[in-house]
């Protein structure tokens, strides 16, 4: 949430804006002056701060991705991490019904 300070700033910023379009309307008689000095900072302000919140987000689901990379990864420290599940075959004979293997 922005500062106070920051919104003072913000809202004289607005009333300036407003006065230079209502300025180059009434006594100037041209739009494209007052939309030039006042619109265009503000399209730039909004460009930076989105870019700033893309940047943020982008940082926090970097964060989340290395954070789950970290909670699957084995812990190869404790004995659980070398257990292995036993196959299919574990435990039945290798010999077919001949009793020879690989005829």
């Amino acid at each position: 949430m922005p500062s106070t300070s920051r919104k003072a700033v913000i809202g004289i910023l607005a009333g300036l804006s407003i006065v230079v379009v209502v300025y180059s309307l009434i006594i100037v008689q041209q739009i494209l002056l007052g939309l030039i000095v006042a619109v265009v900072p503000w399209f730039l302000y909004l460009l930076v701060r989105f870019i700033l919140t893309l940047e943020r987000i982008a940082t926090a689901l970097e964060r989340l991705a290395t954070a789950r990379a970290r909670e699957s990864e084995p812990d190869r420290d404790g004995p659980a991490g070398d257990y292995q599940r036993p196959s299919e075959s574990y435990g039945h004979s290798t010999e077919t019904k001949g009793g020879v293997e690989n005829e």
